[in-house]
């Protein structure tokens, strides 16, 4: 089998999934942007 270059999603807490069920974007992209936003750590007084 040919490998896609994901990796497997890990299984969340039941009581997290209930609050992730109700997001408009996939969890996959909500960590990258909270990735970003700590790795980056931008304001507007970095402008």
């Amino acid at each position: 089998m040919a490998m896609t270059g994901k990796t497997p999603r890990k299984t969340l807490p039941q009581g997290i999934t209930k609050v992730l069920k109700r997001l408009h974007y996939p969890v996959d992209v909500i960590l990258l942007c909270v990735r970003w936003y700590v790795a980056c750590s931008l304001s507007l007084r970095d402008l």
